[in-house]
């Protein structure tokens, strides 16, 4: 088939009415717009569309011969689903012609109700292998929004042998952040980046400094480190038409019409004239200076054709149109928090209520001698951390995971492999020879982060668990996977408590939730050392300076966040502090969360002991002791926060990213 007699569509995007109306008349072949609910762009009361406005606007476009979408692709609480319902509905009774997806659990209600209403996948679930597309493409979807961070190259192997539509952002706002696994925003702010509301912690002014000291390295800028650039693809339609993209992307839904107009026209007329005339095509400098001069931030192309590299950001800062957040100092346990829990509730004691079983101790660990202490501290289950530290070397050869394997057998424990956050075409060989260790160790389980892992572990006849990363935050994302094949799962970094208890009771799987270490704010495939030492990337020349010291990004109220960077060189940006339930104890057994984690991947041995026979001992003193109401000793409280190489805090169960603060709010309380 000649590429140029496929159909490509343009997709624009609107927030208000004569936006709407100026990219239709500009050329867009489809809108998409989200309500005054369930969406992404939720920063301002003055955008998105009312019902009525709605109904409106599939009138205005279908007599156009245009199609609208409607952004339902958020996450959303179990209180919202309620309510969702009656919204799909309604939005299938005007016959809107699809709607934009991110939650699992939305995707099972759409199903479940019988919604006839198209389904795209968007950018937020984070598509970026093969096996996920063809998992969607079998639960009905029709297309899949690829992730922003991978090639074009990559999204052409999707469209061909998962035969599936596909759209790509083309133009607009970018995020540093693999798309749907930033939790910084919701953890600082309780106001979540996968729903719409994110600060912008990206955003900030950022000081590169070695992650144990906190002394500034050399003579490395400072800026604005993590500011992406805007993304421009106009030089680039042959490419994305050859790719097999049947829908460009414009990202803008909170841009003004004249803007919008401007970037549609422009697009439309590259478009229609390449596709009129391909052998006579060049991209005329006029239309791309027009756009240069009408341009937010700087242009990039992203991760499309190239690895990311020091073009991608913009250090000086100089064109951000909107710092949403300064700075924010996270909240720090103290040794009064023992006596103070935020998770206590006024019911009066009941059999009900009473403590009969606690849950298991799950360790996730780094090294094999991280390994041996978490079992002789009294760990139930141990998880083998599937990236590497390439400062501390840590690697799981072969014959270590055999050595795992058989301690933790030895011992009477679960083990469970886990796999990469990421996994296009080149990890997915590495899980794969991974699975094959699995099936002939005879492991219990696997930890998977995406539909690609679950489906090929299947495959190999194996357990799937479900990690934090598939952004369980409802009972119908839960049951979606139940029904998918998990055999457990990890609730989102970003549950509240009162989400949390949700889950677990509702859950027929096991429920884990992570009760101690450090959370991964961002995972990048960027990596900030390489770029500021030697202004390269992990497919060029880089000297392997992270093997050397650790870096860590400072920001201007004095908090430090690690950089930990992994086999294939991405970046995983923890927060400032560390996750940490023990003084709750109490409260998170009575949620009924069959697993604790303790993320010790990243721990030394020596503190490793520390947390894990900590939690195994009150743990044990619960079980003994199911009335007690007991905070931990003052001893070992100071104890864990003396010996913790960061401070800790109760992560996002104390917030509740479903009924955030406005933004005004969030911005006045942080000055």
């Amino acid at each position: 088939m000649k590429p140029t007699n496929n159909k490509i569509e343009l997709l624009a995007p609107a927030g208000r009415w004569d936006a709407f109306t100026a990219v239709i008349d500009a050329g867009a072949d489809a809108v998409y717009i989200g309500g005054k609910k369930f969406n992404m762009r939720l920063h301002r009361s003055d955008f998105n569309f009312t019902d009525e406005q709605i109904t409106e606007a599939v009138e205005y476009a279908h007599s156009r011969n245009v199609k609208l979408y409607i952004t339902v692709n958020n996450l959303l609480g179990n209180e919202e689903l309620k309510i969702l319902t009656d919204y799909l509905a309604f939005l299938e009774k005007i016959r809107v012609d699809a709607l934009i997806v991110q939650d699992l659990g939305v995707l099972h209600a759409i199903q479940n109700i019988g919604v006839s209403i198209p389904i795209h996948i968007s950018t937020m679930m984070n598509i970026h292998n093969v096996e996920s597309a063809l998992t969607l493409k079998e639960q009905g979807v029709k297309r899949i929004v690829t992730s922003r961070d991978i090639p074009l190259s990559l999204v052409k192997e999707i469209h061909e042998k998962a035969d599936i539509e596909v759209e790509y952002f083309i133009h607009g706002d970018l995020c540093i952040c693999q798309s749907g696994q930033c939790y910084s925003s919701g953890v600082l702010f309780g106001k979540s980046a996968n729903r719409g509301e994110c600060m912008k912690p990206c955003r900030w002014q950022y000081t590169v400094v070695e992650s144990n000291s906190g002394q500034t390295i050399g003579n490395l800028p400072s800026g604005y480190l993590l500011a992406i650039k805007d993304m421009c693809l106009l030089k680039h339609i042959p490419d994305l038409i050859h790719a097999g993209v049947c829908s460009f992307k414009i990202e803008g839904r909170m841009r003004h019409a004249d803007y919008l107009r401007e970037i549609v026209g422009i697009y439309r007329n590259a478009i229609d004239t390449y596709r009129e005339d391909p052998m006579a095509y060049y991209m005329h400098s006029a239309s791309y200076e027009q756009l240069y001069q009408s341009r937010v931030r700087e242009f990039t192309t992203a991760m499309s054709f190239t690895p990311s590299s020091v073009s991608l950001v913009d250090i000086s800062g100089e064109r951000e149109p909107l710092f949403l957040s300064r700075a924010a100092k996270e909240r720090s346990l103290t040794n009064e928090d023992i006596y103070d829990n935020p998770f206590e509730t006024a019911e009066p004691y009941s059999m009900e209520n009473e403590i009969t079983a606690i849950p298991q101790l799950s360790v996730k660990v780094g090294s094999m001698d991280s390994l041996i202490t978490a079992l002789e501290e009294g760990a139930d289950q141990i998880i083998v951390n599937a990236e590497s530290s390439q400062l501390g070397k840590r690697v799981w050869t072969k014959s270590l995971l055999k050595e795992a394997r058989d301690r933790a057998k030895d011992a009477g424990k679960i083990i469970r492999f886990g796999t990469p956050r990421i996994t296009t075409a080149l990890e997915m060989n590495d899980v794969q020879w991974l699975y094959e260790q699995a099936v002939l160790l005879e492991v219990d389980d696997v930890l998977i982060h995406n539909l690609g892992t679950l489906r090929i572990a299947k495959e190999y006849g194996l357990q799937p668990f479900a990690d934090y990363s598939l952004n369980i935050l409802n009972s119908a994302a839960m049951k979606f996977l139940e029904e998918a094949g998990i055999c457990g799962a990890t609730a989102s970094l970003e549950c509240s408590y009162s989400h949390l208890k949700q889950l677990a009771e509702n859950a027929v799987v096991p429920v884990e939730c992570v009760a101690h270490g450090p959370v991964t704010g961002m995972i990048l495939e960027h990596c900030i050392p390489a770029m500021l030492t030697s202004k390269s990337h992990k497919k060029d020349h880089c000297r392997q300076v992270c093997q050397y010291m650790g870096y860590a990004l400072k920001d201007e109220r004095g908090e430090i966040r690690p950089i930990e960077t992994d086999q294939y060189c991405r970046n995983h940006i923890l927060l400032a502090r560390d996750i940490c339930v023990l003084p709750y104890l109490h409260s998170f057994v009575k949620t009924k969360v069959k697993i604790l984690r303790i993320e010790a991947q990243f721990y030394e041995t020596a503190f490793t002991k520390i947390a894990v026979g900590l939690y195994r001992k009150y743990l044990d003193i619960l079980l003994e002791h199911p009335k007690l109401s007991m905070p931990v000793s003052e001893k070992d409280w100071d104890a864990l926060l003396k010996n913790s190489p960061r401070e800790c805090n109760p992560g996002s169960y104390v917030k509740d990213i479903t009924h955030s603060k406005s933004t005004a709010e969030v911005m006045k309380s942080n000055k």
